[in-house]
């Protein structure tokens, strides 16, 4: 399966192309970038973890020498410092303009979508770099008890299946989630500029700046209206107060939602905007305490949303791109540390840790297209299934090659 989905790779988005496009900072390098590039998806493709346990393999290989052929651990390590990320993303826009050309992308509810949210990395006590953000976090008046951690805010694109991954941005030490969120978004705006339509965040991009700076660029926004204190909040609740909701059904959720159209509640983004309120009631089958009994359980829970798209979106559209947002954590930054072990730092240094995020991204892409589009077996049918086969195939190559592709 490991060379299956290699010639995948290779086939569909010319891989190795891209990999021999990818250079470093060295002067004169003994191996080149791009048996560096290989390595560093070949631990990723087969979840491996970890750079050690890919030194370790080598010792099972039955090629002589191959020591000097495979770079080791240290090796990849260096060189990772000095990766040029700017090559990367370009390797990411092509698989993403080939994946579009060839419709492997998809649309979600008749339109496509971006969703923009930072996360954690990393954090630890001991370990810093230079790139390090720091914080304090004893509970003792008086005391210091310093903590060091990355984070990076990440761009994708929803999918009724699989979402694609586009670009990230490191936070640096002493900004916040919002100056990172703007390079990032000027910068996927201009890269990709028809990948998507629609950006949704949540509750911190709720800013004029981030609504005014994709409307620059032809942009809806959509960010969830949390602070109780705006005048927004107060406008909506009051006109769904005196207004009629629209009442629907999606498989075992009760939608109430109400839209108000709003102007002169914000200041720092002058047009009119949709406030979109939502009660939801989810109905839910557990297990009672005695056996073969179940149990009927109700879930509420309140949104509201504001949102720039036109009124020619329907309103169950807007609901469910606005819910969309949850596919940043449960696609992307859950299963990425859950299945392909991405909160391992394989370096810890500011670029090499952006870069090993942005290998990520491309093995994953490719992954996902592949598991949706490539596979038949009914028995395969979880994504976990998957990379325990490509691994098991990884590890049972014994090094034929020096890297076997």
């Amino acid at each position: 399966m490991f060379k299956r989905i290699v010639n995948y790779s290779n086939k569909y988005f010319n891989l190795f192309s891209l990999i021999d496009n990818i250079s470093d900072g060295r002067a004169k390098p003994q191996i080149a970038c791009s048996d560096i590039a290989v390595s560093i998806l070949s631990i990723l493709f087969c979840g491996l973890g970890s750079l050690n346990k890919f030194n370790n393999l080598r010792e099972i290989s039955s090629v002589p020498n191959i020591s000097s052929k495979v770079p080791s651990a240290s090796t990849i390590a260096r060189v990772s410092d000095t990766i040029d990320l700017d090559c990367l993303r370009q390797a990411l826009k092509s698989i993403y303009l080939k994946a579009k050309r060839s419709k492997m992308i998809e649309d979600y509810c008749g339109k496509y979508i971006g969703v923009v949210d930072g996360h954690e990395i990393c954090s630890s006590e001991i370990y810093w770099c230079s790139g390090c953000s720091v914080r304090n976090v004893s509970k003792i008046e008086g005391e210091v008890k310093l903590n060091y951690y990355h984070r990076y805010t990440a761009f994708i694109l929803v999918g009724p299946r699989f979402c694609f991954m586009l670009d990230i941005e490191p936070i640096y030490p002493g900004e916040g989630e919002l100056t990172s969120s703007g390079r990032l978004l000027e910068r996927v705006c201009v890269n990709y500029p028809k990948a998507f339509e629609v950006v949704v965040g949540d509750g911190l991009y709720l800013k004029g700046t981030v609504f005014n700076l994709l409307a620059s660029h032809g942009k809806y926004a959509a960010a969830v209206l949390k602070d109780e204190t705006r005048q927004l909040y107060n406008e909506a609740v009051l006109l769904s107060s005196i207004s009629d909701p629209v009442v629907y059904a999606d498989e075992n959720t009760t939608y109430k939602v109400w839209d108000n159209t709003i102007g002169g509640a914000w200041d720092s983004y002058k047009k009119p905007v949709r406030v979109i309120k939502s009660e939801e009631t989810k109905t839910q089958r557990h297990h009672a305490g005695k056996p073969g009994k179940w149990e009927i359980s109700q879930e509420k829970a309140d949104w509201y949303w504001v949102t720039n798209l036109p009124p020619v979106v329907s309103l169950k559209n807007v609901v469910s791109i606005c819910h969309a947002r949850w596919q940043i954590e449960n696609g992307c930054f859950n299963e990425a540390v859950n299945t392909w072990n991405a909160d391992h730092v394989y370096r810890h240094s500011q670029n090499a840790i952006v870069a090993f995020i942005l290998f990520l991204f491309i093995a994953l892409n490719i992954f996902n297209i592949f598991f949706a589009r490539n596979i038949k077996d009914r028995r395969i049918n979880a994504k976990s299934f998957l990379v325990e086969l490509v691994k098991a195939e990884y590890i049972l190559a014994k090094w034929t090659h020096p890297i076997p592709l």
